[in-house]
């Protein structure tokens, strides 16, 4: 099968991260870029996409600390897997656009609310 991702498209991790800047391999802008994305968290995008896709344990060759490499197939015999993709920058932008959506993002995101709430709480009742 490695023979066959060949002609697939790769995706880091960084390509998406509103961490990192241009120079430091984001490929979408900031505004629409996602907070610290995950290799699952792609996976399951890809998959609602209906997207083939491959995991790889690469580095990425501007930071190699950054571990992950997704590998997809955007077209099979010239014909588009998705017609919504057509290019890499779609993709990139369509991942964006789905990973904050997700249950999993969701669940944090709403975890995180009542622990603040929390502790604001209980900053109050001291004083």
């Amino acid at each position: 099968m490695a023979a066959d991702t060949k002609q697939w498209v790769s995706i880091y991790l960084p390509y998406i991260d509103s961490a990192r800047t241009v120079a430091q391999g984001r490929r979408v802008s900031k505004a629409i870029a996602v907070e610290n994305p995950a290799l699952p968290e792609i996976s399951e995008v890809l998959q609602f996409l209906k997207l083939h896709h491959s995991i790889e344990n690469k580095a990425y060759p501007r930071d190699i600390l950054s571990r992950g490499r997704i590998k997809v197939q955007l077209k099979l015999d010239g014909n588009l897997m998705n017609p919504e993709i057509s290019t890499k920058k779609q993709l990139l932008v369509k991942l964006c656009e789905f990973i904050p959506r997700l249950k999993s993002r969701l669940n944090k995101e709403e975890a995180k609310e009542t622990s603040t709430s929390n502790k604001k709480n209980k900053k109050k009742k001291k004083k």
